[in-house]
């Protein structure tokens, strides 16, 4: 996993160093120990349509994300930016189930036609929600956070 570390940003919830990394976008999608409740929802939505998958990511990632201040939410973004910006990036081994984990994305989403697709559309919407924290936090020193 890409992960990208801020001088002096600490964790949300922990005083420990922040550490953002992708797969941060897709805590909202974990259906670990609710396969049969939220992963059921979930396995109706065609990740493969634009439209549906603009649709979740605006229900789930940037109406959910607002509780992180405008700083981590700025370092998080500033990570899939990086990755958005490297062509040989691979997206699909984020998306991959790992049966050792306790994290576990829905059904088929490992079968995504294009992951890079469903990332840029988390970013674009993320800049479009996010725009006045994300510039707020780009006027700043991370030094200083």
């Amino acid at each position: 996993m890409q992960e990208a570390k801020q001088n002096g940003l600490r964790g949300p919830w922990v005083d420990v160093p922040y550490e953002p990394a992708l797969y941060h976008f897709l805590g909202p999608f974990d259906v670990y120990d609710r396969e049969h409740t939220l992963g059921v929802e979930l396995a109706t939505w065609n990740m493969n349509d634009p439209a549906q998958r603009a649709a979740l990511i605006r229900r789930d990632i940037t109406s959910q994300y607002k509780e992180l201040s405008y700083r981590h939410r700025h370092a998080l973004v500033a990570v899939l930016a990086q990755a958005l910006q490297d062509p040989a990036f691979d997206f699909q081994a984020i998306l991959e189930h790992d049966p050792e984990s306790t994290y576990a994305l829905p059904a088929l989403w490992d079968e995504m036609d294009d992951p890079r697709a469903f990332f840029a559309d988390i970013y674009r919407l993320v800049q479009q929600d996010w725009r006045d924290d994300l510039a707020r936090a780009a006027a700043e020193d991370p030094v200083s956070w």
